[in-house]
């Protein structure tokens, strides 16, 4: 009977142990002391897939290794569900030290700078001279550098141009050009384009800029549309379904590209090699289309962003501990080995030049990263309102009730109008 008690208060330790990293209560740093030597204990969250988990810690061993005066602790999971976890953490600062971030988040929790560690104040441990000041001032917030980018992404438009020739149709340039290959790839029951409801949203979004040269957002976030525009959005939308040119959304999977449901698919750069390379490996020409426009000769009117960045918690006890952990994961180039592309081409020079010398710059994901470098000049940063979550899940719950004609235009324009006046106040 002891022995059990033993063993149940054993797991239950265990259990409280994963808890507390999940939670990451260590932000306020610790010290833990053992016969050899005093270490710093300084704690890390990120969201990503199993290959992201399993290279961040073989290079979090790493940098142990060249930094045996500091411990990290670990907290990381999938995408789904961690921003929700996170706002908790933030309202509580129960955050992690060191933290992966989506770039909207720098806006939602530091609009003033306070919400992060400013990292200007740690350029002694933090090499700032890898990046542009282009790239800088995407972390900055009122005049505190809240964050550094890992790498860019913007939305591509992936296509299969061995489907496309062998309608005989050209990749698609317009809008025009995507309901001209729907006309025919529908008799099929082939979608010209598949993609989740993020996507779809900015695509709509470029549309609608483009035809009527305006912003559903001020450059401060605020909301500044009209049910007018919302009903705009609405109707091309049923016209991009109804003609079959994107599948519907709750049909939509990774691999449709693969499987020839669709001749082209809608991501961001960074998720080029889940969504296309499964193709490629098939043997099917993927290829990275223009942006599409009103006509050639108009702007495109789409966004670029930093894919993910680094920041410190402003409740860090230990900033030079955490900036140094930093500096290894944007700038070492052993680590940038480890990591190669996952994450996309890296911003910070060092490791760019790294992977570059081992020729590790190749295939469909450099593609992308060197066609955002071709086009970002034409490109706006994007208003984090685009990706806010509760924005995306009001439109598209009540766009897809207009859709599936369970309200008329009038009514699901109305509703939606309602509601983001309401979360923008």
């Amino acid at each position: 009977m002891h022995r059990f008690i033993r063993i149940v208060s054993s797991f239950m330790a265990s259990l409280m142990f994963m808890f507390s990293l999940a939670s990451c209560s260590s932000s306020v740093s610790k010290v833990r002391i053992s016969a050899q030597e005093q270490s710093t204990v300084i704690s890390m969250s990120w969201w990503g897939n199993d290959p992201r988990h399993e290279y961040t810690l073989q290079g979090l061993s790493l940098f142990q290794e060249l930094n045996p005066d500091i411990i990290v602790d670990h907290s990381y999971g999938v995408w789904n569900g961690y921003e929700r976890r996170y706002l908790m953490q933030m309202a509580s600062h129960n955050n992690c030290d060191v933290m992966q971030i989506n770039y909207a988040w720098l806006s939602e929790y530091s609009a003033d700078g306070t919400g992060y560690y400013d990292i200007n104040q740690l350029s002694d441990y933090i090499d700032l001279s890898q990046f542009t000041q282009e790239d800088l001032a995407t972390g900055m917030r009122d005049g505190h550098l809240n964050a550094l980018p890992i790498a860019y992404n913007t939305v591509c438009l992936f296509y299969n141009a061995g489907m496309f020739a062998s309608y005989g149709l050209d990749i698609p340039r317009t809008w025009d050009d995507l309901f001209a290959a729907a006309d025919v790839m529908s008799e099929d029951g082939i979608y010209v384009l598949g993609m989740v409801n993020k996507h779809l949203f900015l695509l709509l979004n470029a549309w609608f800029e483009q035809t009527t040269g305006r912003t559903l957002f001020d450059d401060a976030g605020n909301y500044i549309g009209t049910a007018d525009d919302i009903a705009m959005m609405l109707e091309f939308y049923k016209e991009l379904t109804d003609r079959e040119v994107i599948m519907p959304l709750y049909s939509f999977n990774v691999s449709d590209l693969e499987d020839g449901r669709v001749a082209g698919t809608v991501c961001w750069a960074s998720d080029s090699l889940r969504y296309c390379q499964p193709a490629i490996d098939d043997g099917m020409d993927v290829v990275i289309g223009d942006y599409l426009r009103i006509s050639d000769n108009d702007e495109n009117d789409w966004y670029i962003k930093p894919a993910t960045m680094y920041a410190i918690s402003i409740d860090c006890n230990d900033p030079e501990a955490c900036a140094r952990l930093v500096d290894f994961l944007l700038n070492d180039p052993e680590f940038a080995l480890i990591q190669g592309t996952e994450k996309g081409i890296p911003v910070s020079a060092s490791a760019r030049e790294a992977l570059i010398e081992n020729g590790l710059l190749t295939g469909i994901e450099y593609e992308a990263g060197e066609f955002i470098s071709d086009n970002i000049s034409d490109m706006n940063l994007i208003n984090p309102m685009l990706e806010n979550a509760d924005f995306l899940d009001i439109f598209k719950t009540i766009s897809d009730m207009y859709i599936y004609d369970e309200a008329t235009l009038e009514e699901a324009s109305a509703q939606i109008q309602s509601e983001l006046m309401e979360l923008a106040g």
